[in-house]
């Protein structure tokens, strides 16, 4: 009887440590995924492979990011290609300019110096670029890369595009503005997008914050 117990008490044991770990495992495996359902467009983003889907065609593309700036774009067809993203935001497919930043010289959002002033950011420049929110998922997935590595925000990105074909704009036009520390230790960069050329038209406004070393 003594060692019935014993036993008993044994698998009992085993059974409540056990338990945790296959449940702290299943809830690993799902933080691993992520999705978004917008009314054009589903995201599903595993790691640092975002598929993106138009829900309009079903065409699909998949973003393979090895870092923040390099990558592989694989439509639904199986073809492949190269994609690289500078600091600037222009995107290289097999080492050619496909999405160009400009410099914006006429800097047409204003920010206020007193406000600047007042912070510890200095203004360097504006870069301006737009992308289409129609079109071939290939043109969507290069102009979401444009915006943002694959480790920021992406999911806000998708969201912009998704809404800015919900308003009826066929272009999404971005300004970004760049400010730096005084020791060039941290770079941020403020995103406006705009569905209408005359950037009247705010779709939303994001804020992201660099340390360089």
């Amino acid at each position: 009887m003594k060692k019935f117990i014993i036993v008993l008490t044994s698998v009992m044991l085993f059974s409540i440590s056990i338990m945790p770990l296959s449940t702290y495992a299943t809830e690993g495996d799902v933080s691993t995924e992520t999705y978004y359902n917008g009314e054009n467009f589903t995201a599903t983003k595993d790691g640092n492979t975002l598929v993106i889907q138009d829900k309009q065609t079903s065409e699909t593309v998949t973003l393979e990011m090895k870092d923040d700036e390099n990558g592989v774009m694989t439509s639904e067809t199986g073809e492949t290609e190269h994609v690289h993203r500078d600091e600037e935001g222009n995107v290289y497919v097999n080492n050619k300019l496909e999405v160009a930043a400009e410099a914006d010289l006429e800097d047409t959002i204003d920010t206020p110096k007193l406000l600047l002033r007042a912070t510890k950011w200095i203004y360097v420049q504006t870069t301006k670029y737009n992308t289409s929110t129609q079109g071939n998922m290939r043109s969507i997935a290069l102009g979401i890369l444009s915006f943002m590595p694959i480790k920021g925000p992406i999911f806000g990105i998708v969201g912009i595009i998704d809404a800015a074909r919900s308003m009826g704009a066929k272009t999404l036009y971005v300004r970004v503005k760049q400010y730096r520390t005084s020791g060039y230790q941290f770079y941020k960069y403020d995103s406006y997008f705009y569905a209408n050329a005359s950037l009247t038209k705010l779709v939303k406004k994001i804020s992201e914050t660099k340390r360089m070393w």
